[in-house]
């Protein structure tokens, strides 16, 4: 009886055994708990800042570039005015004596003038001065220039038709027409003016002076 019991709860024992050995030998696997559920939340909007630029400087370029234009130009009393040539008239003079017009201007007074002066064949202005600078443009003939107190020929320059020269203020010079008829055109500012130089003719010399422009 004794042993009967024994062996039954040996029997009990191995089946517990069995019977429990697969969930011995399974992993544990705790109970899944159910997550919360995320809410989305709504985004902001981003607030972007000004990007400050710097200004980039031009280039220079190779090109050269035209000068500005001046915002205003100073007024002028410089009147529209047309001369033909055949409106042009010197003054009658004596016999071999220089014929001067003015074309524009007063050479009197203060302020721009043009004279245009015709000087005979075989004429030699006496030596002289202008308080004021001039321009001389040689329109026709040879103008034979020179420069001194005293007339000397051999002191000249021969200025055919198109030639350009100034005479300074102060400086005596003198004219000669040598081969024929010139007619000169002065430019300058005045008040003007002719200061003579005393006549001083080289000896030996030939010389029909006339009074200057």
């Amino acid at each position: 009886m004794k042993r009967s019991s024994f062996s039954a709860a040996i029997f009990v024992a191995v089946a517990s055994l069995f019977l429990f050995s697969g969930q011995l030998t399974r992993p544990y696997t705790p109970p899944q708990q159910p997550q919360p559920r995320i809410q989305p939340q709504p985004r902001q909007p981003v607030q972007r800042q000004p990007v400050q630029r710097q200004a980039i400087p031009p280039r220079p370029t190779t090109t050269s570039a035209k000068p500005a234009t001046p915002a205003a130009l100073p007024a002028t009393n410089m009147p529209l005015f047309f001369l033909l040539p055949e409106d042009i008239k010197y003054p009658e003079m004596p016999p071999g004596a220089s014929r001067n017009t003015t074309l524009f201007g007063d050479p009197k007074t203060e302020g721009l003038y043009v004279t245009r002066t015709l000087i005979p064949k075989g004429t030699q202005t006496i030596p002289h001065s202008h308080p004021d600078s001039r321009t001389i443009t040689v329109l026709s003939g040879v103008c034979y220039y020179g420069h001194g107190e005293v007339f000397d020929e051999s002191r000249t320059i021969p200025m055919p038709p198109g030639s350009f020269f100034t005479e300074p203020a102060g400086v005596p010079h003198f004219i000669w027409a040598k081969d024929g008829d010139v007619i000169v055109q002065t430019t300058a500012i005045g008040p003007s003016g002719t200061q003579m130089v005393p006549t001083r003719q080289p000896s030996g010399a030939t010389v029909n002076f006339s009074h200057p422009r």
